[in-house]
C-alpha cells in the first residue's frame, strides 16, 4: 500500500509541474515562441486519458485481473511515460541544433509558419519550406581534397557502415567469431584511414578560385575541416600521452613501495584543488620562453601535463582492484617487472586505458581558454576557437553555419564512442583471475 501511495504522490508531483511550466512560458516573448492557450491543461487531460486507457486495456485483456491492480499498472506505465518524456526533452538541444543547421536562413529570427505540424510551428523540427543544405555547402565550399584523400573518406564511410552492420549482427547472433573478426577489421580500417587523413590535410587545401583562376585563401568561417583536423591531432596525441604517463605512474604507485610515495600522492591531490586557469600565465610564459607559442607541440605538452595527476590516480585505483597474483606468477616464470607490466597488466587493462584516452580526448576536444591563448594563427585553431569566429563577425552571429560546423565537429566523438563501446564494458577483465 505504501509503495502504491508513493507512486501516486510522485505522479501527482510530476503532473503538478505542468502548470508551473505554463506560467513560465506565459512570461516569455510570445512573438518568438509558440504558446498554446491552456496547453498545460490539454496536456494534463491527455495524459490522464492515456493513463485511463492503459488501465482499461490492462483490465480487459488480462494483464490485470482486478481493478485496483489495473490502477497500479496504469500508474507504473504513466510514470514510465513521464520519464520518457523528460528523456526526449533532454534531446531537444541536439534536435534543435540539427534543425538550425538544415535551415536556409542564417539566423534565428525566421518567423514560424502559422499552420502545419505542431513541432514545426514550435521550431523543434525544421520547416520543410526552409529545408536546405546551403549551410553545409557554405562551410565546405573551400575545402579541396586530393584524390587519395577522397579514397580515405570512402574507406571511412565503408568501414563505418560495416562496423554498424557488424554490431547489429552481433546483437542478433551473439558470439559469432566471423562477425567479431569483421568488426575488429572495420575498427582498425576506420582508425587507420582516419589517422592518415588527419595527417595528410594541410592549410594549403583551403582556398577559393576567382574568375581569373587565382587562388584566394579561405576565411576562417570556411576552414571547419581544418579545425576538426587540428583538434583530432591535438586531442589524439594528448590522449596517447595521458595513457603513457598514467599507466607507468599509476603502476609505480600501486605496486611499488618507495620513499616519497605518499607525499607525491598528496601532492597530486593538492594540485587538483586549483582550477586550471590559475596556471594560464605561467603556461604562457613557459611556452613563450621555449618558443612553442602557436604550435601543436606546446598545446599538447600543456594538456598532457594537466592530465598526469588525475589519470594516474584513476589507473592506480584500477590496479589496486586487480590481484597481484598475476604479476607474481609471471615473475616466478622468469618475466621481468617490465615484462609483467607489458604482457599481463596492459592487456587486461584495455577498458581502463580506453576510458583514460576518451576522458582526455573529450576534455581537450572542446577546450577553449588555453587553446585561445597559445594558438594565435587561424591555421592552428581547434574547433572551439573556430566556432567562435561565427559569433565575432562584422554583422550578427551566423547561427546556421555555426550549427552546421558544430554538427560536423561532433561527428568524430560520436564515431569514437560508437566504435569502442564494447571495450568500455570491461569484458577484457573477465576471467583474468582463476578461482
Amino acid at each position: 500500500m505504501k509503495a502504491h501511495l508513493g507512486r501516486f504522490i510522485r505522479l501527482c508531483a510530476c503532473l503538478g509541474l505542468l502548470p508551473l511550466v505554463s506560467v513560465a512560458f506565459a512570461q516569455i516573448d510570445r512573438s518568438r515562441f509558440l504558446v498554446i492557450p491552456y496547453g498545460w491543461l490539454r496536456l494534463l487531460v491527455g495524459f490522464i486519458v492515456v493513463t485511463g486507457g492503459i488501465a482499461l486495456a490492462a483490465y480487459l485483456y488480462g494483464r490485470a485481473t482486478r481493478p485496483n491492480k489495473a490502477g497500479t499498472y496504469a500508474l507504473t506505465a504513466a510514470s514510465h511515460m513521464f520519464i520518457w518524456v523528460f528523456i526526449l526533452l533532454t534531446l531537444f538541444p541536439v534536435i534543435n541544433l540539427l534543425a538550425v543547421s538544415f535551415n536556409r536562413a542564417n539566423n534565428l529570427n525566421t518567423p514560424p509558419p502559422r499552420e502545419g505540424n505542431l513541432l514545426v510551428r514550435a521550431g523543434v523540427l525544421p520547416n520543410p519550406e526552409n529545408f536546405s543544405l546551403v549551410q553545409y555547402r557554405t562551410v565546405l565550399s573551400d575545402t579541396n581534397l586530393f584524390w587519395y584523400q577522397w579514397v580515405l573518406v570512402g574507406l571511412l564511410v565503408v568501414a563505418g557502415l560495416v562496423l554498424i552492420g557488424a554490431i547489429f549482427t552481433n546483437r542478433t547472433n551473439p558470439g559469432s567469431r566471423s562477425v567479431e573478426r569483421v568488426r575488429n577489421a572495420a575498427i582498425w580500417a576506420l582508425i587507420g584511414s582516419a589517422v592518415v587523413l588527419v595527417l595528410s590535410i594541410n592549410n594549403s587545401q583551403f582556398y577559393s578560385v576567382n574568375e581569373a583562376g587565382e587562388r584566394n585563401p579561405s576565411s576562417s568561417e570556411k576552414k571547419v575541416v581544418l579545425f576538426i583536423r587540428n583538434t583530432l591531432l591535438v586531442s589524439g596525441l594528448t590522449g596517447l600521452f595521458a595513457v603513457a604517463i598514467s599507466t607507468t605512474a599509476g603502476y609505480a604507485f600501486a605496486r611499488m613501495k618507495f620513499d616519497g610515495r605518499y607525499s607525491t600522492l598528496l601532492g597530486f591531490i593538492f594540485v587538483q584543488m586549483f582550477p586550471g586557469f590559475m596556471a594560464l600565465v605561467a603556461i604562457f610564459y613557459l611556452m613563450n620562453y621555449l618558443g612553442l607559442l602557436n604550435t601543436f607541440t606546446g598545446l599538447i605538452l600543456a594538456y598532457s601535463g594537466g592530465a598526469i595527476a588525475f589519470a594516474s590516480w584513476i589507473f592506480k585505483g584500477y590496479l589496486e582492484s586487480i590481484s597481484p597474483s598475476l604479476e607474481e606468477a609471471a615473475l616466478v616464470d622468469g618475466a621481468t617487472r617490465w615484462g609483467a607490466f607489458w604482457r599481463i597488466i596492459l592487456p587486461i587493462s584495455i577498458p581502463m586505458l580506453l576510458f583514460i584516452f576518451l576522458l582526455q580526448f573529450i576534455g581537450t576536444y572542446s577546450e577553449f581558454i588555453l587553446a585561445n591563448i597559445l594558438l594565435t594563427g587561424d591555421d592552428k585553431w581547434t574547433v572551439g576557437i573556430g566556432l567562435r569566429s561565427f559569433t565575432s563577425g562584422r554583422f550578427a552571429t551566423q547561427w546556421g553555419t555555426l550549427a552546421a560546423s558544430a554538427v560536423l565537429g561532433s561527428l568524430p566523438i560520436l564515431i569514437i564512442f560508437y566504435s569502442f563501446q564494447n571495450a568500455l564494458t570491461g569484458q577484457y577483465t573477465a576471467g583474468g583471475v582463476k578461482g
